[in-house]
């Protein structure tokens, strides 16, 4: 058994399969670094196309502070249907916490649940089915159960430089962000803290639009979908109607293009002639 770069993040390989332990606790603050380790384990379990296994991600005895775990498991079953990679979860059944949370959002049935990694890792593969995943109402099931979350992360000591304006779309309607500077873990929660303001000043329909030599340091996603599983509640939106080839990236590959969309049809000449105020 190898440690990872993450504290407590453990990884091994039997019968094939990329075995993920995680930590004893799993929330934001170290979400991201979790995430990586697993889509370098997808990646690997996959690599040159052959299915002699997959990844299992092993949550023991490990406690849910937030919704950082449903999230991570929900986006690794995305990442791994695109790469035709085998993903499976083990929870024993003393954990019912994990297990409950699983079933309450649909994930146990996106994700084969395991007892022990010796089950997990003896199970046979099934046979590739055709078509995507759509993790979208887990995704808004596990909103559901932690609806505070968008709060979660923790404010920074000192602010970085990122220049977030606001102005009207043009349509009567939504209201564009534009951010430009550097997006890292210092400026992602003034993002989120920005777009609560506006939200709990009842914009519901939102566009945050991105300079195109905007700075992407770290992950902004667990900020978004916080706020767009608010305002989606409530009927609103949360748009990204341009973002840094970087993030394209990352969205596109982890099938969450279909989530950020605006809930209306808007021309991309009324945000061309909205200037920054």
């Amino acid at each position: 058994m190898r440690e990872t770069t993450v504290p407590g993040l453990s990884t091994e390989t039997r019968q094939g399969f990329i075995v993920l332990g995680l930590p004893a606790q799993i929330s934001w603050r170290n979400y991201a670094g979790i995430r990586e380790e697993v889509s370098k384990a997808l990646s690997l379990a996959c690599a040159g196309g052959t299915r002699r296994g997959g990844v299992v991600v092993d949550f023991g005895d490990a406690v849910l502070l937030d919704a950082a775990g449903l999230v991570l498991l929900a986006r690794a079953e995305t990442r791994a249907e695109l790469l035709g990679c085998p993903l499976r979860a083990v929870v024993p059944a003393l954990s019912a916490h994990v297990r409950r949370a699983l079933h309450l959002t649909g994930l146990d049935r996106l994700v084969p649940v395991f007892a022990d990694v010796a089950a997990a890792t003896a199970a046979p593969l099934p046979e590739p089915a055709p078509g995507e995943v759509d993790t979208t109402h887990v995704l808004d099931a596990i909103r559901a159960l932690h609806p505070g979350d968008a709060g979660l992360t923790p404010t920074p000591p000192a602010p970085s430089e990122l220049m977030i304006t606001t102005t009207a779309a043009g349509d009567g309607d939504h209201t564009v962000v534009h951010l430009s500077g550097t997006l890292d873990e210092a400026t992602v929660p003034r993002l989120g803290e920005t777009l609560t303001t506006l939200v709990e000043g009842d914009e519901r329909h939102l566009m945050v639009r991105m300079h195109d030599r905007l700075g992407v340091r770290c992950d902004p996603l667990p900020i978004l979908l916080g706020i767009r599983w608010r305002v989606a509640a409530e009927g609103g939106c949360l748009a990204l109607p341009a973002v840094p080839a970087k993030l394209r990236e990352v969205i596109d590959r982890e099938g969450l293009a279909s989530v950020f969309t605006g809930c209306r049809s808007i021309e991309e000449r009324l945000l061309s002639g909205a200037g920054s105020g």
